[in-house]
């Protein structure tokens, strides 16, 4: 039976969520279970935030628990100082050579809007360029020292067919680059204008180097994306009663928080009515407006009542929210310490190899068929011949998407054999921080 009533530590989370940064915040915290809350707010890469409410609160923490959280402060104070030398430099030498960087998340997010460079720092630097740039950006990050040093790289080729990103890492595994062209990979239904993002951006410095910032409808469009891209169920469980649970469970809350923040943070200057209208001509209406939902009913998030209502959520094919209903119900399970399906938890799990994981394929599937205005976005019109052309289109992509899987997986599947290294699919071979 599903259970919609938060525990005392999991109440705590989403306060800490909301209060934070309120000097006079002093949550009770005279009967918490210390384990249970540490480890809570850590799998929600809240640590760091949940450190600082505590230097005002003055608990006396078990250490046990101060142990994790010790552990996720040390962990991003590293990450942090890891990645802050090597963008930079990247950010200088990209600015010299005319190269355009957009800085996702991660390090701008911690100076830009949290104020703190180890609050979330993320394990990798995240950059959106120009598609025709990545060979440069590639070419510029190999003269600093980042390359193709992880083992688990499947051959370029592939990533440029099928992904949105190429990723770079410096020798030891520390350092990791991801290349972005776009923000998701091109068998959905989205319809980005990367060129109106890289247009709307402005100047901006980033750890005392030049960067390029993106408008705020791009900024909390593109957090979203990100977001749903991980919490693939959002739109279709929008509704369920214990839907604050499933991203506890999920480890998503601090995501949710960074669009919150940057809504709190940049309320007079968000201009709203271009978000909704960028929405609609990207296809990201649902989730943007999940997310924004969430972050307003749950996190306070100052979201005026006319954008919400403008931006509804269309409900998922019934079998597609069942699929979502079922994936989310190993993550619950998981989050209990109680036994899942074993086939369910192999459809949830990350792929160490292919990105895509397997829970995406279920939304992918909506690609064949997909809506009026999905043909209207790409192709203009919405016809019979369209609806047969896109079909066609679509199935030849995933007949080469599949064929070139094979492919080349088979090549990194004998190249690790040969390296004496572990082969499978789900395999991280160090790259951890």
């Amino acid at each position: 039976m599903t259970r919609t009533e938060l525990t005392q530590e999991e109440k705590l989370a989403y306060e800490f969520a909301v209060h934070w940064r309120e000097p006079d915040y002093c949550p009770d915290l005279s009967s918490v279970d210390w384990l249970r809350l540490a480890n809570l707010l850590c799998n929600n890469r809240m640590g760091v935030l949940g450190s600082q409410v505590f230097e005002r609160a003055k608990p006396t923490v078990p250490q046990d628990a101060q142990k994790i959280f010790d552990g996720q402060i040390e962990k991003y104070k590293r990450a942090a100082l890891l990645f802050e030398g090597p963008l930079k430099t990247y950010l200088v030498s990209a600015a010299k050579r005319d190269l355009d960087t957009l800085v996702l998340k991660g390090l701008w997010l911690c100076e830009k809007i949290y104020k703190n460079p180890v609050i979330r720092p993320g394990s990798d630097i995240d950059i959106l360029v120009h598609h025709d740039q990545v060979d440069a950006c590639l070419a510029l990050l190999k003269e600093q020292g980042i390359g193709e040093y992880w083992p688990n790289l499947l051959n370029d080729e592939y990533f440029a067919r099928h992904h949105l990103h190429q990723q770079r890492s410096s020798q030891d595994l520390s350092i990791w680059f991801e290349i972005h062209w776009a923000l998701d990979h091109p068998y959905t239904q989205l319809t980005v204008d990367y060129a109106g993002i890289f247009k709307r951006a402005r100047p901006g410095q980033l750890l005392g180097a030049p960067v390029q910032e993106m408008a705020l409808p791009d900024l909390l469009i593109s957090l979203a994306i990100h977001l749903v891209k991980h919490a693939v169920y959002l739109p279709s469980l929008l509704e369920r009663d214990d839907l604050k649970r499933i991203i506890l469970a999920d480890g998503m809350l601090m995501y949710f928080l960074d669009v919150t923040e940057v809504i709190k943070q940049s309320k007079p200057k968000i201009d709203w009515d271009l978000t909704v209208q960028l929405a609609g001509s990207w296809g990201a209406v649902d989730i943007l407006s999940a997310v924004l939902q969430v972050c307003s009913r749950y996190l306070e998030a100052p979201v005026p009542e006319s954008v919400l209502s403008t931006l509804p959520v269309t409900a998922p094919p019934v079998i597609i929210r069942n699929l979502m209903s079922r994936a989310v119900e190993q993550k619950l399970a998981r989050y209990e310490n109680l036994s899942g399906n074993r086939f369910w938890q192999l459809l949830i799990a990350p792929n160490g190899a292919f990105i895509l994981r397997p829970i995406r394929l279920l939304e992918t599937g909506l690609y064949f068929f997909p809506p009026a205005d999905y043909l209207n976005r790409r192709y203009g019109q919405a016809n019979l011949l369209m609806r047969i052309r896109h079909l066609f289109l679509a199935l030849w992509q995933m007949l080469r998407f599949s064929w070139d899987s094979i492919y080349f997986g088979l090549e990194r599947y004998f190249r690790l054999k040969r390296m004496g290294k572990n082969a499978s699919l789900f395999n991280t071979l160090g790259t951890d921080l």
